[in-house]
C-alpha cells in the first residue's frame, strides 16, 4: 500500500492499491516477505536485554526500535512472565521527566516529616503525586528541604515577592504517592498515641520549622531560652503536655502578633510554649534532634552555656553566639537579595 501510495497509483481502495502492486512484484520474480522472518531471528540474548529495560520502564515502542514491531517485544515479554504495565501506568511513567522513589518507611523519619508538616511546609495532590513546598528566606532551611526530598524527586526552586521582607524563595518536588501520609496533619489523639522517640523526632520536625533559640537577660545574667509558636494552640498544648511527662517545665502564652503587624489584616494571633528553665532548656535541646543548619549551630553554642549563676565564665560563649546572630543575618540578607535579582531577570527575560 506504501508503495501504491508513493507512485500515486489511484484505485477504488487500498486493497485493490496493494493487490495491483503484489501482482506485479510476482510476475517479475519478486517474493514478498515472510511476516514471521522478523520475529524468528530475535533471540534469547535479545529478550534478556528487552526484560531488563522494560523493567527500566522503557517503553515496548522504545525498545522495538527499527528492528521489530512492538507487538514481537510485547509477545516475547509475556512469554517471560514479565508483568506488563497498563497503558495508563506506562503512559504516566513516559511523561514523567524525573524519576520518583517511594518512602522508605521508617517511622522516625515519617514523624520529623509530620512535625515539619505541622509548621512551614505545604503539601497537596497534584496529579498522582504528592507535591510538598516551602517558602522561606533563610537559606538554611532550604537546604534542608533539598536535603529531605532530593533523595525522592527533583526538587525545584523559584523566587517570588513575599509582603513583610519584599522576596523569598519558594522550594517545591513531586513525590511519590508512598508520601501521602503527608496530605494530613495527624490529629492530637493520634499524636498523643506516638511512641517517646517517634515523639521527640516529630518534635524536633515542629521546632525546625517554628522553633527558636535565644538569649535571655535573667537577673544573674544572660542564658539560653526556646520558643515554639504557632497558631494552633491545641498542638501546643499537646506538646506542653507531653515534654512535661518527661521532666521539662513550660508555659503556653499567647502573642497578638497582629499589634506588630496591623498593615497585614490576615495575620492570625501566635501562642507559644516557652521553655525557660536552665536545666530544662538543655534537656530538651538534648533530646532534639535538630536538622535545621542555623538551630544546629545555635544548639551547640546554647549547650555549652553554664549556669547563669557562673555569668563570667559565659563570656567566650556570648561572643560566639553574637558572631553566629551576625552571620546568620547576613547569609538571610543575601539570600533575599537574590531572590529579588533573579526575580528582576526572570522579568526581563
Amino acid at each position: 500500500m506504501k508503495i501504491a501510495k508513493v507512485y500515486g497509483l489511484r484505485y477504488k481502495s487500498p486493497k485493490v492499491a496493494e493487490s495491483t502492486v503484489l501482482y506485479h512484484l510476482k510476475r517479475n520474480g519478486i517474493k514478498r516477505r515472510d511476516p514471521a522472518e522478523r520475529v524468528r531471528k530475535v533471540t534469547g540474548t535479545m529478550v534478556d536485554e528487552w526484560v531488563m529495560r522494560y523493567q527500566e520502564g522503557e517503553s515496548l515502542k522504545s525498545i522495538a526500535g527499527k528492528m521489530v514491531d512492538p507487538v514481537t517485544v510485547w509477545n516475547h515479554l509475556r512469554r517471560r512472565g514479565v508483568i506488563l504495565r497498563d497503558k495508563v501506568e506506562a503512559q504516566v511513567q513516559a511523561v514523567t521527566k524525573y524519576q520518583r522513589r517511594p518512602f522508605n518507611g521508617d517511622a522516625l523519619e515519617k514523624a520529623y516529616l509530620m512535625g515539619l508538616r505541622y509548621g512551614d511546609l505545604d503539601a497537596a495532590r497534584h496529579g498522582r503525586a504528592i507535591r510538598v513546598r516551602v517558602s522561606t528566606t533563610h537559606p538554611a532551611m532550604a537546604e534542608l528541604f533539598e536535603r529531605l526530598f532530593s533523595p525522592f524527586g527533583f526538587v525545584h526552586r523559584y523566587p517570588r515577592e513575599e509582603r513583610l521582607t519584599g522576596h523569598e524563595w519558594t522550594l517545591e518536588s513531586d513525590l511519590d504517592g508512598s508520601f501521602e501520609f503527608m496530605l494530613r496533619k495527624p490529629c492530637i489523639a493520634e499524636l498523643e498515641r506516638l511512641p517517646e522517640q517517634e515523639f521527640l523526632s516529630f518534635l524536633a520536625g515542629f521546632f525546625d520549622a517554628e522553633g527558636s533559640i535565644f538569649l535571655h537577660r535573667k537577673s544573674s545574667g544572660l542564658a539560653p531560652e526556646l520558643n515554639i509558636a504557632n497558631t494552633d494552640k491545641e498542638v501546643l498544648n499537646l506538646i506542653s503536655r507531653r515534654i512535661a511527662d518527661l521532666g521539662v517545665a513550660s508555659k503556653l502564652t499567647f502573642w497578638d502578633q497582629r499589634t506588630k503587624k496591623r498593615q497585614f489584616k490576615s495575620v492570625s494571633p501566635l501562642w507559644k510554649v516557652n521553655v525557660w528553665r536552665f536545666q530544662c532548656v538543655n534537656r530538651l535541646l538534648t533530646w532534639l534532634i535538630l536538622r535545621h543548619a542555623e538551630k544546629m549551630a545555635k544548639k551547640r553554642i546554647a549547650l555549652r552555656f553554664v549556669s547563669p549563676i557562673s555569668q563570667a565564665k559565659n563570656t567566650e560563649t556570648i561572643e560566639e553566639w553574637e558572631v553566629l546572630a551576625r552571620q546568620i543575618e547576613g547569609e538571610r540578607r543575601m539570600f533575599i537579595e537574590e531572590a529579588k535579582q533573579a526575580l528582576t531577570v526572570a522579568g526581563v527575560e
